[in-house]
């Protein structure tokens, strides 16, 4: 099993490696809220839910207190900030805060079962899955040098030549939220999947970009000043560019005139299985 904290500072804590040593935890457990009218279930929901997480710290008497004061440095910034970390179980993650903090047999200085209980208002474990679309062959690649210099460490290169249109398949019981990512240069970019309409009235420039985030209902232009704009209002508005995507496979087109990407989030009741030798 892979177990593994990380805070919303990007801080991570190996719950699997030396000194941190998972004993138990109900990862796997899950429960659906049922709604009901007279007598009779309508549906289910999930609301707040907590995990416990139990795990002991056993090292040297003189590596104990680092430790464990390493263990609360970590677990401890959530909270604060008032921004969730996530905790990861076999490549998925639960957006989540470490809500209580117990510890038992500590007297020696050597050795501690700690208790994590976690809280989360997104009662599923995620997978994330990218999928990128180019940018197809055309009189962008006179100038592909200066205007694809993105502010940020990205490793595709969007003039691959393509037509603006492409299959994704989302391996998935359901439909997604989702995050799009759009490159400019690129004006009023407009995007179709399955025939729905994913617009926003825009235009981008060579370094700029702009997020849509399903899940937030939140679209945010990156200019090349290095300040943000919310394009929340500059949308298609004749459907929901907020709907999920998918399951299955999905049919995109675009003018092939910029790149993007997008990332489904596959959300699960429960972590994914794996055998101890995968």
């Amino acid at each position: 099993m892979i177990c593994y904290y990380r805070n919303s500072s990007g801080q991570e804590i190996n719950l699997m490696r030396y000194p941190y040593r998972l004993i138990t935890a109900d990862f796997f457990n899950y429960e659906w809220e049922e709604s009901t009218y007279n007598g009779r279930i309508y549906g289910f929901s999930r609301s707040l839910f907590e995990k416990n997480v139990k795990l002991d710290v056993f090292c040297r008497e003189s590596e104990f207190p680092d430790a464990m004061n390493n263990l609360e440095d970590i677990i401890s910034v959530d909270v604060l900030r008032g921004s969730p970390g996530k905790l990861y179980v076999n490549g998925e993650y639960l957006s989540c805060y470490i809500k209580g903090v117990q510890k038992d047999e500590w007297e020696a200085g050597i050795y501690t079962v700690v208790t994590l209980t976690i809280l989360s208002d997104k009662p599923y474990w995620i997978n994330e899955t990218t999928e990128h679309f180019y940018a197809k062959n055309s009189d962008l690649n006179e100038d592909v040098g200066e205007f694809l210099d993105y502010p940020f460490d990205y490793p595709h290169d969007y003039t691959v030549s393509d037509i603006g249109s492409q299959n994704w398949y989302i391996d998935h019981v359901t439909s997604c939220p989702y995050l799009l990512t759009v490159y400019g240069p690129a004006t009023d970019p407009r995007i179709l999947v399955d025939g729905r309409v994913i617009e926003v009235y825009t235009t981008l420039e060579s370094n700029e970009y702009f997020i849509l985030d399903s899940r937030a209902h939140t679209i945010t232009k990156y200019l090349s000043n290095g300040t943000t704009q919310s394009l929340y209002n500059n949308r298609y508005m004749e459907q929901s560019v907020f709907d999920p995507i998918g399951p299955g496979s999905i049919y995109i087109t675009w003018p092939g005139t910029f790149g993007f990407d997008m990332t489904a989030y596959i959300e699960r009741n429960e972590p994914r299985w794996r055998s101890r030798r995968g």
